[in-house]
């Protein structure tokens, strides 16, 4: 029976590592195919900056299999200074145990203080990692969609302060609304799109509407200037929900978008369609193949 065939991975030229920091070290082995479990840390006591790669293994340059491992010798501060002088002398032979011994503990507890030493990143929305996202919305009494994406989560988080100070005002709605849909509305104060039933003024089915009565102190009108066609109904609802958060609670609005172009032909003037002087159905104009003029007879 034939043998499947085993894969090989792809071969990558090894970069140049030394004199970098070892988190972008991780970061540029990672671009170039390598995963992160392949990568080996040993560190070593030098005379440079603490965390600096100091050599590598393959060399750079060298052509590598990306399933091969990869091992970064990098700077590093024994645990040993932090011990009395008296434990840190070697024996006669330049040998030291215990320094060796405590490279154990080292590679154990290398991840965890590095982490303690970035802790200020998770308190901030732009570089947090996105598991903590919901929490630190909360430290700003702030409910995030998760269904949000992820750059205006960190966006809407980094700015709650300043929205708060614009709650209930024109300011504050349209800064959360521009956030969201990334265009800036346009909110129309005191103002209603129906303005109900009047003798002579409005026809009844074409722009009369039955409503309960409308103050037009207490309304506001949305406008969003993006075409209907192009919002989803999620983002719709999303809309009417941060309209409904933000603003004052004894207002009413309306949400419209942006109107779609009107046609500038005019149509044929038919019998039984068209209304003479109703809107531009009743445009009265010549139809093709029928002569313009005629001329009178003798």
């Amino acid at each position: 029976m034939r043998q499947p065939r085993e894969m090989v991975g792809r071969t990558v030229r090894m970069p140049e590592l030394a004199g970098l920091v070892l988190r972008n070290a991780r970061l540029m082995l990672v671009n170039a195919g390598f995963r992160d479990h392949q990568i080996r840390v040993r560190y070593e006591e030098a005379y440079r900056p603490e965390d600096e790669v100091i050599r590598q293994l393959p060399q750079p340059g060298a052509l590598v299999a990306t399933h091969e491992s990869v091992e970064l010798v990098v700077s590093r501060r024994s645990l040993l200074h932090h011990l009395p002088q008296v434990f840190q002398k070697s024996d006669r032979g330049g040998r030291h145990f215990l320094r060796e011994f405590l490279w154990v503990f080292d590679h154990v507890f290398a991840d965890l203080q590095r982490t303690i030493d970035g802790v200020h990143r998770y308190f901030d929305p732009l570089e947090a990692p996105p598991a903590f996202l919901d929490w630190l919305a909360g430290w700003v009494a702030l409910t995030i969609d998760q269904d949000w994406p992820e750059a205006k989560q960190r966006r809407l988080i980094q700015q709650a302060i300043g929205i708060y100070g614009y709650r209930g005002t024109v300011r504050g709605l349209k800064l959360f609304l521009s956030i969201f849909t990334d265009v800036e509305p346009r909110v129309l104060e005191n103002q209603w799109p129906y303005r109900g039933f009047r003798v002579g003024e409005v026809r009844v089915g074409l722009d009369s509407i039955v409503l309960p009565p409308v103050n037009l102190a207490h309304c506001f009108m949305v406008e969003v200037p993006a075409a209907f066609s192009d919002a989803s109904d999620e983002m719709i609802l999303k809309i009417h929900d941060i309209i409904r958060m933000e603003r004052p609670a004894h207002t009413a609005y309306y949400l419209t978008f942006a109107a779609a172009p009107q046609k500038d032909a005019l149509e044929p003037f038919l019998v039984g369609l068209g209304r003479v002087g109703i809107g531009e159905s009743g445009v009265v104009a010549g139809t093709s193949g029928a002569p313009a003029d005629s001329d009178d007879e003798d």
